[in-house]
């Protein structure tokens, strides 16, 4: 009788005890905890996941293969390079730091080698203007290029997005060209939401259009000034919404010892250039663990364009504004159709080279003849397109999967240049 207690009691126990045991060791797996046999110890390891885009992107530590992406891998803790490969694309390298017990995530976006050239329009095209969502081009066509035919001369608006099967959507002629009123010498302006573009002629008229009908507008010639202050009074408060969700002290120091170039697209990083010398607070502290692990610069010099992270609450030197080539000389009309700056009047004028790619993770440098694409830390710097393009006119699609430019590829053809994509996917 009394055995038969004792067995029992030790049955439910010793089930316990394994399950409890058993839970833990998937724990501690879980964790980044491994046996070494070697030293017939309980070491702790970090988990590295690895993702790419495109996908199926080799991994590689230290040079050597640990798997594909997307994927994860445990690894002792300590400093590595970690590169990704695949075939027609620029590799990608960084170096990372891995913890005990912590996730490191890689996100990389690989860039093709050899990207191709599509055209968007064919007549030839004048004055291309990106709206401010990034979504949507206008831009002329101009009657005497048209080789007698006069239909599609007028304002277009090109939607930048693909249509049904990968195809490109049709471009919206939105004003067409009649003798009275020819919009080859007009002004052309986005309103802060991106639906209706202001067109203004030397003469002094001045026509708001939809940006979605053809010749549906309304004549505000008298009232164009008080419409501009408002637009501009719009864009003022969108920006200044942007950097009340960041802490204090970043918004005191952006409003004192810097000028805000853009936002990036997720609205969580600061692009700026520094006017005077500061030190950026910490925010998070202690800071973040399995966060980026390129140096970051705190300390602020006048000169100096950066990126805060809000997230990870870090700060990256981009480039000394000296590195931006200087500021091509554009005609009056063209200057006044893009918006200023909202947060603080920009004495950089060249940043208008740099500018943030869909992903939010990536800044994009038009120089003269290329098209470089890096990291917002400066790293994976590498040139995508390296041909003509004119104007310094680039818009990358919000998917990140193109950048239009606006180039002739033939100009014994044609004087006037054309649309065209750099395709990266």
């Amino acid at each position: 009788m009394f055995n038969q207690h004792i067995r029992s009691f030790l049955i439910p126990f010793i089930t316990f005890c394994l399950i409890i045991g058993v839970a833990s060791g998937v724990i501690a797996y879980g964790r980044g905890y491994r046996l070494d046999l070697r030293k017939n110890t309980l070491k702790t390891t970090g988990l590295v996941s690895a993702t790419s885009d495109p996908v199926g992107s080799q991994v590689t530590i230290n040079d050597i293969l640990k798997t594909a992406t997307n994927n994860s891998f445990t690894i002792d803790p300590g400093w590595y390079t970690v590169r990704m490969t695949k075939e027609g694309y620029i590799p990608w390298e960084k170096k990372i730091r891995v913890q005990g017990e912590v996730v490191i995530r890689i996100d990389a976006f690989l860039f093709p080698t050899n990207p191709s050239l599509s055209p968007l329009t064919t007549p030839g095209v004048t004055n291309p203007v990106l709206s401010p969502d990034g979504a949507k081009i206008a831009y002329v066509i101009p009657v005497k290029h048209l080789d007698g035919t006069s239909k599609k001369a007028g304002l277009w608006v090109y939607a930048l997005a693909e249509g049904s099967l990968g195809r490109n959507r049709d471009p919206i002629q939105i004003g067409a060209t009649i003798p009275a009123f020819s919009f080859e010498t007009t002004t052309i302006s986005w309103s802060p939401d991106s639906t209706q573009l202001l067109v203004q002629t030397p003469s002094g008229t001045s026509r708001l259009y939809q940006a979605t009908r053809l010749d549906t507008f309304t004549d505000i010639s008298n009232s164009v000034a008080g419409l501009l202050a408002d637009w501009q009074t719009e864009r003022q408060q969108k920006e200044r919404q942007k950097l009340d969700a960041f802490k204090q002290p970043i918004v005191d120091i952006a409003t004192s010892s810097a000028v805000i170039v853009s936002f990036s697209p997720d609205e969580t990083k600061i692009l700026y250039e520094a006017t005077a010398s500061a030190t950026i607070p910490r925010i998070i502290s202690p800071p973040l663990i399995g966060t980026n692990a390129t140096e970051e610069q705190r300390a602020i010099e006048p000169g100096t364009i950066y990126v805060y992270d809000a997230k990870e609450d870090k700060n990256y030197a981009v480039m000394k504004k000296t590195e931006l080539p200087p500021p091509s000389p554009t005609p009056a009309k063209k200057a006044s159709s893009q918006p200023k700056s909202a947060v603080l009047p920009s004495t950089l004028q060249s940043a208008t080279a740099l500018h943030w790619f869909p992903t939010s993770r990536h800044l994009v440098l038009t120089l003269p003849g290329k098209i470089d694409i890096m990291e917002y830390d400066r790293t994976n710097w590498t040139t995508v397109y390296s041909g003509p393009f004119e104007d310094g006119f680039i818009a990358p699609w919000p998917s990140g999967s193109r950048i239009t430019v606006l180039t002739n590829l033939n100009p014994n053809a044609t004087t006037l240049p054309n649309l065209y994509t750099v395709n990266l996917r």
